[in-house]
């Protein structure tokens, strides 16, 4: 059956949003805790409960919802696009007020507006991101149109990494100079959000949705949840999921405290870690796509997990602004094949979904799997509150305490082992091999075409 998505163009466009997706993500991942504990002086626990109940709580409810009513939705615009616009455009503006939180108020009252405005925030982020991603596998069909995609993607997803760790940060440093330290995030923040929202925006006119998945019969919320539930191939991928986040997430945490403690540098060198990184992870996009297409999801996703593990030695003892420049080219490589296997290996778990169930729902799917990657947060957040209050005793009003930069290096190391372990254990579990994947994709085939010359 002809893939009525496959030109190139619709793949680009679709592949833009990306710039919004990851470049919103990078940027909390990497300075929100940050901002948190030494700009905003709340304390690190304090931090890791709002991460807690924003990314933990919030969106155990928040995601899996926002997709279910998706899968639901029948509009002239199809059922996606509708929660792509609005999403994206209303979390502009929580995005921005973020960063400017009320510092003239109590500890308490600025605890209550920064868990307020992020869970208002993260609502209207999962409209546009668990739609927006929702939509992959029902475009594209065959592992080499869906590598493809992933591959525009994540060269998209770099370049608003780019923005979000390396642009970002020069643009706060300066306006910091002229309008002070708070107006200086606000500010920064409003100029790459309103590129990550436009960048949405743009892929809709990549997104061309197939009216014979939106008329089939869906399940209740209720039956969808016990069929997500008991779904093997989905919550061993959400253990896989999670675990990639949770890697990414920690280096971003972590990173500003190691660059500015640990290192003695400015907050703005982070650029010279984050782009060469970026550099590598492209350059070696096309190399894990040959791996992923020859090996298979279990046994790529594994290798990538072991070379990124790998990537991380250097941490123990790198110094100075050379050491961070090489560093950041040498976790590029881990980085890469992490993304392309992991993005192509989802929409398998899709196509498990309605081989067994003869209807698609990704938009639920996506809404589980999206929650994982923003718990993945709550995961950071727990960790770099033990770390840092529990472990090494800092106190961003106070001198560092004499052990935190070998506990730094430590902990950035160590924590990183152990979500690479419980990656290792979820593939274990994970039921898709290539056989399996292969023989599903044929079934797959024949019913849907019968589906589509039944609405014909």
């Amino acid at each position: 059956m002809k893939d009525q998505t496959g030109n190139r163009r619709n793949k680009l466009l679709y592949a833009i949003g990306s710039i919004g997706d990851t470049g919103s993500y990078v940027l909390v991942s990497t300075y929100l805790q940050f901002f948190l504990i030494d700009v905003a002086f709340l304390n690190a626990w304090l931090a890791g409960i709002i991460y807690m109940i924003a990314y933990g709580i919030w969106n155990a409810i928040n995601d899996p919802i926002i997709g279910f009513v998706s899968d639901r939705t029948r509009t002239r615009w199809g059922r996606r696009k509708p929660f792509i616009f609005i999403g994206a455009s209303f979390s502009l503006i929580f995005y921005i007020l973020i960063w400017g939180p009320p510092l003239g108020l109590s500890t308490i009252s600025i605890f209550f507006y920064l868990l307020f405005i992020i869970i208002a925030y993260e609502f209207f982020y999962s409209m546009a991101a668990v739609t927006w991603f929702a939509v992959y596998p029902e475009l594209w069909e065959s592992v080499k149109e869906r590598s493809e995609v992933v591959i525009y993607r994540q060269v998209f997803a770099i370049v608003g990494g780019i923005f979000a760790s390396g642009i970002f940060p020069i643009l706060q440093a300066n306006f910091a100079v002229t309008f002070g330290e708070i107006p200086s995030w606000m500010i920064s923040s409003a100029i790459v959000g309103a590129l990550f929202t436009i960048t949405f925006l743009v892929s809709l006119f990549g997104i061309k949705e197939r009216k014979e998945f939106s008329m089939e019969e869906k399940f209740s919320l209720g039956g969808l949840l016990k069929k997500n539930l008991r779904s093997k191939p989905l919550l061993t991928y959400m253990g896989i999921h999670t675990m990639t986040f949770a890697m990414a997430g920690w280096q971003s945490a972590i990173a500003p405290f190691f660059i500015v403690h640990s290192l003695g540098l400015g907050i703005d060198i982070m650029a010279l870690l984050m782009l060469p990184s970026m550099i590598t992870t492209i350059a070696f996009f096309p190399l894990w796509r040959k791996i992923y297409m020859k090996l298979g999801p279990k046994k790529s996703v594994g290798a990538a997990a072991t070379v990124n593990i790998f990537c991380y030695i250097p941490v123990l003892f790198i110094t100075g602004i050379l050491g961070v420049l090489l560093w950041g080219f040498f976790i590029g490589v881990g980085t890469s094949g992490i993304l392309v296997t992991r993005e192509v290996m989802v929409a398998d778990v899709c196509d498990a979904d309605e081989c067994k169930m003869g209807v698609r729902n990704e938009g639920s799917i996506f809404g589980f799997t999206k929650l994982s990657s923003r718990a993945s947060l709550m995961l950071v957040g727990l960790f770099t509150s033990l770390l840092l209050d529990a472990i090494i005793g800092y106190d961003p009003l106070l001198p560092d305490p004499p052990l935190m930069d070998i506990l730094l290096r430590l902990g950035f190391f160590l924590v990183t082992l152990l979500f690479t372990l419980i990656l290792y254990l979820s593939l274990a579990l994970y039921p898709l091999n290539t056989l399996k994947v292969e023989a599903m994709h044929q079934e797959l085939e024949e019913k849907r075409r019968k589906k589509k010359e039944k609405l014909e």
